[in-house]
């Protein structure tokens, strides 16, 4: 009887202990799983903190990819602002060609579905490769087809979308995909500060009605490009424009047609410039164009390019088409002539005065041009 008892008392014993070591299985998973969330957490706080401490885009974008590979490993992310119209490819290692075309297209492809966009081509695409070993193999077979696509946003506003991608034969866990819809929202917010701050410093910087920068923008850029011209000797150039008869413009057809006049003015000097360069309202009709590492020949040239952007179409003004040409003087650094931002100002000044003195819609230079094979060009008008 009593060897039946022990019997029983056994097997019960090794039902409780089968059961316990269940449970410490289960413990010692969910321990791991805790300490797992512990260290991605810890680097989810290391990214935050890494990323709201700028307000530059470009560097909010690649230090979120950085760090975001030691949380959530992948081949290629891309991020898409609407705003900005632009977009990052990034990839820790240098992508084969095809596949940067494929990410390309895929990419602007869900801009349409994300943000009702028609005009995904003009986005500004920027390729960023954080080491130059090229990858032993393409990152895809035939299709993109390991994904995940968060679009981001606040309420519901959204400002861009994020895709992170990895091989095929990788899938993203379920653990994974949490963690990166928290890098979301926090890389969300980091970019949408940094919009704020960029419109701010636009409504302080850019004229309200043409989109130029505005008269203390001008000032503050050329004081600093005639400043490394006469440290370093770069060369900078200056184009003063003023809009022909624009009085009679006004006269003949209302303040709203001068306006619609030089906002079209304005936008066709802005897509006809480089990105150094900086248009700006100088005051009424006139404009100011700042070109940072140019010399007097090349800036004339630009001059010329000007003066035919304007005069070569009518502005259309409701039922009307408003012919505008315009006169443009040219200053140019580093002369000796020139000792301050005042002087090179009023050499330009001096310049356009010329060109509107001597007929109007034609280009005055501030000094003799001789162009590459030294063959005497001026004082160079046109």
């Amino acid at each position: 009887m009593e060897k039946k008892v022990n019997q029983e008392l056994y097997k019960k014993l090794k039902k409780v202990n089968s059961v316990l070591r269940v449970e410490k299985n289960k413990l010692l998973e969910e321990r791991t799983a805790l300490k797992k969330w512990g260290n991605d957490l810890s680097r989810l706080n290391e990214l935050s903190k890494a990323i709201v401490g700028t307000l530059d885009t470009d560097k909010i974008v690649i230090t979120a990819f950085t760090k975001m590979q030691e949380i959530v490993p992948h081949d290629v992310s891309s991020v898409v602002l609407f705003k900005q119209k632009k977009l990052w490819v990034l990839s820790p290692m240098k992508l084969y060609v095809d596949d940067t075309e494929d990410i390309k297209k895929f990419a602007l492809n869900t801009i349409k579905k994300v943000a009702d966009a028609e005009d995904e081509n003009n986005y500004k695409i920027e390729v960023k490769c954080l080491n130059d070993v090229e990858a032993e193999t393409s990152v895809f077979n035939s299709r993109i087809s390991n994904r995940l696509i968060f679009p981001m946003e606040i309420g519901d506003m959204r400002i861009g979308a994020l895709h992170l991608i990895r091989k095929p034969d990788e899938p993203f866990s379920e653990h994974e995909q949490k963690l990166a819809a928290m890098i979301v929202s926090t890389l969300t917010l980091a970019l949408r500060n940094s919009e704020i701050h960029r419109e701010v410093q636009e409504l302080a910087t850019i004229d309200s009605l043409t989109g130029l920068f505005n008269n203390r923008y001008f000032h503050e850029i050329l004081t600093r490009e005639f400043k490394s011209t006469m440290r370093y000797q770069n060369p900078v150039s200056l184009i003063m424009i003023d809009l022909d008869n624009f009085k009679q413009i006004n006269d003949q057809y209302g303040h709203q047609a001068g306006d619609t006049v030089l906002r079209e003015i304005s936008n066709r000097l802005t897509r006809s410039l480089r990105e150094i360069d900086v248009p700006a309202r100088y005051g009424g009709d006139e404009i100011a164009i700042i070109l940072p590492e140019t010399l007097i020949e090349p800036a004339f040239f630009v001059a010329k390019r000007i003066k035919t952007l304007i005069e070569a179409q009518p502005v259309k003004f409701k039922e009307n088409n408003i012919n505008v040409t315009a006169s443009l003087g040219i200053a140019s650094c580093p002369d000796p002539k020139m000792r301050s931002v005042e002087d090179m100002i009023a050499v330009a000044d001096k310049a356009l005065y010329d060109a509107k003195k001597y007929g109007r819609n034609r280009i005055e230079v501030n000094k003799d041009i001789f162009i590459q094979d030294n063959a005497y060009l001026g004082p160079l008008v046109f």
